[in-house]
């Protein structure tokens, strides 16, 4: 995107009670809509709470955001991170959504093998520390 100032953001939120349709409804609208708006990332569920990592041009997210904020899946959305960056550190995943076992230390091992070493020590850091609840 030339021109434009890419940023990375990473907000968290509290989930209505989603099942897995729900939840693939979610990823299919995600992946659509941020292919047209040059949006990439990765969703994060647990059960009870999103972590969402997005990249694109900064107002794109902020819109993003905001239409986000009124979305009756979620609550009590808190934007943690907003960055900006060189380059995507995912620039082949409108919406990847990274799947959560029960077992930690095996959620653990597969969520950082997915993420690798692409993001600042402090996004990876609470985005494995998101990983490590229960």
């Amino acid at each position: 995107m030339q021109g434009s100032r890419l940023h990375q953001l990473v907000y968290v939120s509290t989930a209505a009670k989603l099942d897995e349709g729900d939840i693939a409804a979610i990823l299919a609208t995600a992946q659509r809509r941020n292919e047209s708006q040059e949006i990439t990332g990765f969703l994060l569920y647990n059960g009870r709470n999103f972590l969402q990592l997005v990249e694109g041009e900064e107002a794109r997210l902020l819109n993003l955001c905001a239409r986000l904020a009124n979305d009756p899946r979620h609550t009590g959305m808190v934007i943690t991170s907003n960055i900006a960056i060189e380059e995507r550190a995912y620039p082949d995943w409108t919406m990847n959504l990274i799947g959560w076992v029960d077992d930690v230390d095996t959620r653990m091992a597969r969520i950082s093998e997915r993420i690798g070493d692409r993001l600042n020590n402090d996004v990876q850091r609470l985005v494995l520390n998101f990983a490590a609840l229960n």
